[in-house]
């Protein structure tokens, strides 16, 4: 276990596996990921977050799409529950899902361009509605008729989704945090205010 890997909110001493996660770090707090590491938390039930929830990284973004950010997403076997998912070169997404399929989900596109470098993405669900944020403001929200999260076994991961390197986030990913509560936009706007001296002045 590692305390640069646990996000916040998890009970401490839980099995933590990656590959080739400390090479090169670049910054304190950082996953040096390159398409080839990722970064699993095991299931314990304090991942099992079936109402309100937040997703929040420090992200260096850069090119590629279909990727996994952070987030408990296995679309074989219907094992969805909540993901942050870097689209495309300039768009994220946050998803939740009630039953683990894909028919009963939903998301919150960003519906901001994301720019190459280090960006903070949160993804909030507040039990009715999903919320982004982009470097601590609030870029949309999305009325849910969702109820619950679905709450299963599948390992987080950081840095990729599906457990398949083809969806594995190729660039650094730091300060990865799970709450088992809504953030409120004064507290998204704190952590960033926090984080934006470290991550963004390369």
């Amino acid at each position: 276990t590692s305390d640069v890997l646990l996000p916040q909110g998890l009970t401490t001493g839980r099995d933590i596996t990656g590959v080739n996660l400390f090479e090169n770090v670049r910054k304190q707090g950082a996953l040096n990921l390159d398409g080839n590491s990722w970064a699993e938390v095991h299931d314990n039930a304090s991942l099992d977050i079936t109402d309100a929830i937040t997703l929040e990284a420090w992200v260096y973004w850069g090119d590629g799409s279909n990727m996994g950010i952070l987030g408990r997403w296995v679309t074989n076997g219907n094992k969805r529950s909540y993901l942050l998912y870097k689209l495309n070169d300039n768009n994220v997404s946050f998803y939740i899902s009630s039953d683990g399929t894909g028919t009963n989900q939903d998301l919150v596109p960003f519906n901001v361009t994301v720019s190459d470098g280090w960006q903070h993405i949160v993804g909030v669900y507040d039990g009715s509605n999903l919320k982004s944020y982009l470097n601590g403001s609030l870029t949309n929200t999305v009325a849910t008729s969702l109820t619950e999260i679905d709450a299963n076994e599948k390992k987080i991961e950081i840095g990729r989704y599906n457990g398949s390197l083809a969806q594995s986030y190729p660039n650094d990913i730091a300060q990865p945090r799970i709450y088992n509560r809504a953030l409120s936009a004064e507290e998204v706007q704190r952590n960033y205010d926090a984080g934006k001296n470290i991550y963004t002045n390369d």
